[in-house]
């Protein structure tokens, strides 16, 4: 019996929150395809087609939420995801809807511990460009962390 490993050069699919990322982005792209379709119908008046195209624009738009709601809890392995990380919490923000909020703090969480881990994150720097306290709160326990492996 042989052990199959299942390696990837591609740096997306190696990090599950890019993959995530990736994902929503090509879901994002499908809708703008249908909405262009669907205005396409509507000047050919074709209501029929109208209509498929709304239940499609419907399950493409819940899958890309799913898929977001996916990217806020997985952990990033990779610079590349923490940014999508990141780039979904900051447009989660701009939502201004108390669920996405809640999730925008969880995918800031994430990135951040991921970037702290890596020694990737500057906590004065990002919480004045960010405006929130969450980063600091997270990057001291990640420098005692490492001032601890450091001396042993």
């Amino acid at each position: 019996m042989s052990m199959q490993t299942n390696t990837t050069t591609d740096p997306i699919e190696f990090c599950p929150a890019a993959a995530c990322a990736a994902a929503i982005v090509r879901l994002e792209g499908f809708i703008d395809h249908v909405a262009r379709l669907h205005q396409e119908a509507q000047l050919a008046s074709s209501p029929d087609l109208m209509k498929q195209l709304e239940a499609i624009s419907d399950e493409l738009i819940l899958a890309a939420d799913d898929a977001r709601d996916r990217l806020a809890h997985v952990e990033a392995v990779s610079a590349a995801g923490a940014m999508a990380q990141l780039l979904a919490a900051i447009r989660d923000m701009r939502a201004r809807d108390e669920a996405e909020a809640i999730r925008a703090k969880d995918l800031e969480a994430r990135a951040i511990r991921f970037l702290a881990g890596a020694n990737l994150y500057d906590a004065h720097f990002c919480r004045s460009l960010s405006g929130t306290m969450l980063g600091g709160r997270l990057h001291v326990p990640a420098r005692r962390a490492q001032a601890i492996q450091m001396s042993s």
